[in-house]
């Protein structure tokens, strides 16, 4: 990921995942607790905000508009973060090897595993 300061307190970012690149404006979380009404009318004129905490990324504030599909935004918003998650886990094996497990043992592995979790109540 690349992150260049296109003007104070803009940042323009582009991870290996994206093909565009798109300028996102970082706040610090203090805008948001002393000055909502004023957050609240940069968020409508960016579309997204980054809010940090001590410089560092705490949140993302999505602008809905008109929107009333919060519950399918919400929706994409948990499935990117089980792809985030899958991302890392296959990346993390592909760095250990884990990649070229032959399927027998991952098999047998999962049998094991699955045989440990069954409660003992059924």
């Amino acid at each position: 990921m690349v992150i260049v300061e296109s003007r104070p307190g803009v940042y323009t970012i582009c991870s290996d995942l994206c093909y565009k690149e798109f300028d996102m404006e970082f706040v610090p979380y203090r805008v948001l607790r002393n000055e909502p009404t004023a957050l609240r009318q940069r968020l409508e004129e960016e579309g997204q905000l980054v809010i940090t905490v001590d410089g560092r990324p705490f949140a993302i504030m999505i602008d809905l508009g008109e929107s009333d599909n919060v519950e399918d935004i919400l929706l994409m918003v948990s499935r990117l973060r089980a792809q985030m998650a899958a991302r890392a886990i296959r990346s993390q094996a592909r760095r250990s090897g884990l990649d070229k497990m032959p399927a027998e043992e991952i098999d047998d592995l999962v049998r094991k595993t699955r045989a440990a979790r069954k409660p003992s109540c059924w």
